[in-house]
């Protein structure tokens, strides 16, 4: 595989297979790394190392978009929430006690459902078959 590609290119396409091995790859070590983080410095740090962890997932999920021929505006739209998500956390304005605040409620909710959605688009479903405007089909 190639990782830079992966990981730092917004072009071409990417079918299910190289998508889910490398999420994972994303996912365990961004668990590990957060879980030190926040072990040692603090829940602050580790929540400043996911806004810098979102770029490579961000490339990941451009190019997977791509494969399903859907716009990258959405996908900019669903990281647009959760940084603003984890910008709330960072300046303590995701909760008043121990209750999610409105603006937490207002980014939450239709991240959670674009999450979703992209969930099963993105993660399961076959890519356009044949080239589309993102570039040849990746599976022939």
């Amino acid at each position: 595989m190639d990782w830079n590609y992966l990981y730092a290119s917004f072009d071409g396409r990417l079918n299910r297979k190289p998508y889910w091995i490398a999420n994972l790859i994303l996912i365990a070590a961004g668990m590990t790394l957060s879980f030190v983080l926040v072990s040692t410095v603090g829940l602050t740090a580790a929540t400043v190392f996911s806004l810098v962890w979102i770029y490579p997932t961000f490339a990941l999920n451009v190019k997977r978009a791509h494969d399903r021929n859907r716009p990258t505006w959405l996908i900019v739209a669903f990281f647009a929430l959760l940084v603003l998500i984890n910008l709330s956390q960072v300046f303590g304005l995701d909760r008043t006690g121990d209750e999610p605040t409105t603006l937490l409620l207002i980014l939450g909710i239709p991240w959670f459902l674009l999450a979703l959605f992209f969930f099963v688009d993105l993660g399961f479903l076959r890519g356009t078959r044949g080239p589309n405007r993102y570039g040849p089909d990746p599976l022939t």
